[in-house]
């Protein structure tokens, strides 16, 4: 109330004085009108404040009283508490509705005084664990333990010899008792190798480790002391030198044998391979270098049918293939391909067989064990080093890599049949099929490839399944995404290039990446039978969903005109969609629903499209394009809710908001390009069939409630509140507007934009009547009817504009602001509103309506203070004040206030 103060006065003030002084003048009473409206309304606070503070003051004196009697009175059968010297502090509460005791009683009560516990000590922290030593001083610890703990004599031993070894060199180096010839010292190395190699040989029963230890260390210092008297003093020739190694390490081989000895074996294999390397000149023969590698090879081979040494077998595969993939990168030639491809063809074989010897001298328990480095290696590395030799050349080798795969094909039925080894067995077989499917490729085009990958993945698939193990299906899944990218690398090499004599449909391409999709669905299909849950099973359906996609969106962009590109794909979309939700119903296929609902939700997208390229939603084949989608979704639909899917509401939620959207994109086409009318018009027409739509679902119609009243009334909500937000934005944006109605003539309110505007709050006040029966409104009535009431306010405000734009002559431009009769029409107005309401609440006893008035009254005497002073040189401003002036007067004797409820405050 204090601001309506504020508002009188300073309107009695400007209007006192408006006529009689100056402008400043005018200004100055106004203010001081203002100030003087302040202070009274502050007045009234203030007394109203002083009211409640003396009755709060006497319901708490009465509350101290009634508290301080209850606690005086003792407990029966109790005995009365000893009292304590201890001052009882004041008691302050809320009022409280008791009895008043007289005024002595209160001035003659003591309050008890109030017990102090004692006081508990507080319980004694924990210390904080020690910080752990810094680095050095735990290194210090660890040199003291080592010199304190253990067999300490042969520790200090060691360190004391140690240093008496290093001094008694340096004496011997400064004395010159070591300027020894280089051959002496190689003799004498070597001499005391032998001589450990043999002393080593007798311990080898008593001192097993150290004298393998002692071997290993004696072979390595013979192979050095060969290599150093050849490669740095050249003191050997190269042939000595080569078959003094082939010596030692033949020897090193056979000592390991003997002995059971792997490390043996392995010094003598890497000094084995390593021997030509260290004895070359760089001019040798390739076919002697791989005859040497053959002979230590098939020694290998050897080995493995008696030891089962793993790492062995590793060893001699590695230095093969390395050192062979080196030379052949450094000095291959064509001409090279006959005295070469043997010796590939030799290695390939020993390590092909080289797991299989492994494997059965395996424990029988254990041979289910495999050597995965060689079994899949071999074929790794020797089929680049094939193509290598072949020169690339496509035809020769798909005859490898089918002879391979023939070569396999035997090999894994002898290990399954046979002998029992069904890992191994299965792994050859494996790698069978990974040759001939890897043939095909060579052998064929990318698009023929891409087809036969996707089928025999689907197969091999099946197979996992129905076997129940794991690899055939990762191969399965492999063979598919290699098929899709086959076939990307013949869509890219084409591209560009002009289409093949083909029709829609009817042409390679399309069925290619059909028989790509199917394999993928069905696979999807196949793992979704044994886990439905299953992410595999999901990005299956996805992969044959998008290949399916791509089949179409492909032919579409090659053989459809340009212009009715959209019509095909919304076909294209409905056709899946109707497609999936058949098979959500029939197969009980969770994955098979995407489609559907992916035909509802890029619904509105089309819309655009459609309309568009056909310069009008159902115009030419846009017509029967939405047909068909409207068939295929009504029929998804029904299976959705037949499947009780959990996204039905959505996808009912999206189907109706479509077919407003599409009926509203012909509608706007027809007022525009066929009837010629203005954007007022064609905006209406576009929004015409949402509005309709949101009336249907208010009163909950039937047919936008099938095929199931639950998702139905699921979904209710949401789309009043989506319609809702978009009238409601159009609305908004049709106060802005000029509003014309050509060809008819301007009526206040009888018009097509204001109807509809009335129309849309009509729309509003039936849903919050409809809610408010269902006990469902979220916003009280109060807060309704202010949002209506603010919103009539800003409508009636763009009606009285658009009337002094159209019946006055102004134009909708700012100067409508600053003309004198708008403003005095808004002022009359508004007025008319005020009073309106003023007298709305006193038949009513409403005061917050007659307050909402009131407001609106502020509001105006504001307007004629700050706006409509500055015209009263024009008749229309004179006229407008004496309006309000007049009103306010009837409106003070016909509306007063109403009384305020209990317990309100202005």
């Amino acid at each position: 109330m204090t601001f309506l103060f504020m508002l009188v006065g300073a309107a009695l003030g400007a209007l006192f004085c408006a006529g009689v002084f100056d402008e400043p003048t005018g200004w100055t009473a106004a203010l001081l009108g203002g100030c003087i409206g302040l202070l009274l309304g502050q007045l009234r606070t203030l007394r109203r404040r002083l009211t409640d503070v003396e009755k709060s003051l006497g319901n708490l004196r009465v509350e101290a009283a009634v508290q301080g009697a209850r606690l005086a009175e003792p407990v029966r059968g109790a005995p009365a508490p000893a009292p304590t010297p201890t001052p009882q502090p004041r008691l302050e509460s809320a009022p409280t509705p008791a009895s008043v005791p007289p005024e002595p009683a209160i001035a003659e009560y003591r309050a008890p005084a109030l017990v102090i516990p004692e006081r508990v000590p507080p319980e004694p922290q924990t210390p904080a664990p020690p910080a752990p030593p810094d680095f050095f001083t735990q290194m210090i610890d660890r040199v003291k333990r080592w010199f304190t703990e253990g067999n300490v004599p042969v520790k200090v031993g060691i360190v004391v010899s140690f240093f008496g070894v290093g001094a008694l060199l340096k004496y011997a180096a400064d004395s010159g008792w070591l300027v020894v010839p280089i051959e002496l010292r190689l003799l004498g190395i070597a001499a005391a190798a032998l001589a450990a190699l043999v002393f080593a040989w007798r311990k080898r029963d008593s001192h097993r480790a150290f004298a393998l230890s002692l071997q290993g260390g004696a072979i390595g210092v013979l192979i050095l002391t060969i290599f150093g008297a050849y490669r740095i003093w050249a003191l050997l020739p190269s042939a000595l030198t080569f078959a003094l190694l082939i010596v030692v390490v033949a020897g090193a081989g056979l000592l390991a044998v003997l002995q059971d000895a792997l490390a043996l074996a392995v010094l003598a294999i890497v000094g084995g391979f390593l021997a030509p390397i260290l004895a070359s000149s760089g001019h040798g023969s390739h076919v002697a270098l791989f005859g040497y590698y053959a002979v230590l090879n098939a020694a290998i081979f050897a080995i493995a049918w008696i030891k089962p040494w793993r790492a062995l077998n590793l060893l001699g595969f590695a230095f093969t293939f390395g050192i062979g993939t080196a030379w052949g990168v450094q000095q291959y030639r064509p001409e090279f391909f006959a005295s070469t491809e043997p010796f590939l063809v030799l290695f390939f074989a020993f390590y092909l067989l080289v797991p299989l010897a492994y494997a059965l001298r395996l424990a029988p328990d254990k041979r289910d064990l495999i050597d995965g480095t060689l079994v899949f290696g071999t074929p790794l590395l020797a089929l680049p080093l094939q193509a290598a030799l072949l020169d690339y050349a496509r035809m020769p080798m798909a005859w490898s890599a089918l002879a391979v795969a023939a070569v396999y094909t035997p090999l894994a039925w002898l290990e399954l049949r046979r002998l029992r080894l069904q890992l191994l067995g299965e792994s050859h077989a494996l790698l069978a099929l990974g040759f001939a499917t890897l043939a095909i490729p060579l052998a064929f085009s990318a698009r023929s490839t891409a087809c036969l990958w996707a089928i025999e993945g689907a197969a091999v698939l099946w197979v996992g399944l129905r076997q129940q193990r794991r690899i055939p299906r990762w191969i399965g899944y492999a063979l598919q995404a290699f098929a899709g990218f086959a076939f990307f690398y013949h869509y890219n090499d084409v591209l560009g290039k002009a289409p093949e004599a083909a029709v829609a449909i009817l042409n390679g391409d399309f069925f290619g990446a059909l028989l790509i999709a199917l394999a993928g669905v069905a696979s999807a299909f196949l793992l979704n039978r044994c886990d439905a849950r299953a992410p595999l099973a999901m990005l299956l359906f996805a992969w044959g969903w998008f290949w399916w996609l791509f089949a179409g969106a492909h032919d579409i962009e090659r053989f459809a005109p340009h212009a009715l590109r959209s019509d095909w794909s919304l076909a294209l979309f409905a056709v899946t969609g109707v497609l999936g939700a058949e098979g959500f119903r029939r197969l009980n296929w969770a994955q098979a629903a995407w489609p559907a609902l992916a035909a509802f939700a890029l619904a509105p997208l089309f819309v655009v499209a459609t309309a568009l390229d056909n310069h009008g939603a159902l115009e030419g084949w846009g017509a029967a394009a939405w047909a068909l989608w409207l068939f295929a979704t009504l029929r998804a639909l029904a299976d959705l809710a037949t499947g009780k899917h959990a996204l039905l509401y959505a996808a009912h939620f999206v189907f109706l908001a479509s077919i407003a959207a599409v009926l509203g994109a012909e509608f706007t086409h027809l007022s525009d390009s066929h009837v010629r009318l203005n954007y007022v018009w064609t905006t209406l027409a576009a929004l015409a069939p949402f509005a309709a739509l949101f009336w249907c679902v208010l009163v909950r119609a039937a047919p936008v409630r099938w095929p199931d009243a639950d998702a139905a009334e699921r979904g209710r909500k949401p789309l009043l509140a989506t319609i809702t937000t978009g009238l409601g934005v159009a609305w908004c944006a049709g106060l802005l507007v000029e509003g014309n109605p050509e060809p008819l003539p301007y009526v206040p309110l009888f018009n097509p934009l204001e109807l509809a505007q009335l129309g849309f709050l009509a729309l509003l006040v039936v849903w919050y009547v409809r809610a408010a029966r269902e006990g469902k409104t979220l916003l009280s009535a109060e807060a309704r009817a202010r949002l209506l009431a603010a919103a009539l306010v800003v409508l009636l405000t763009a009606i009285t504009l658009r009337g002094a734009h159209f019946l006055g002559g102004v134009p909708w431009t700012d100067e409508l602001w600053r003309s004198a009769l708008a403003q005095a029409a808004l002022s009359i107005v508004w007025t008319l509103a005020g009073i309106a309401a003023m007298l709305l609440g006193k038949q009513r006893g409403s005061r917050a309506v007659w307050l909402g008035g009131a407001v609106l009254m502020g509001v105006v005497i504001a307007k004629l203070l700050l706006i409509d002073r500055e015209h009263l040189h024009d008749l229309a401003a004179i006229v407008g004040v004496l309006v309000v002036g007049v009103l306010l007067v009837a409106v003070g004797y016909f509306a007063p206030a109403p009384p305020r409820a209990s317990g309100e405050n202005a």
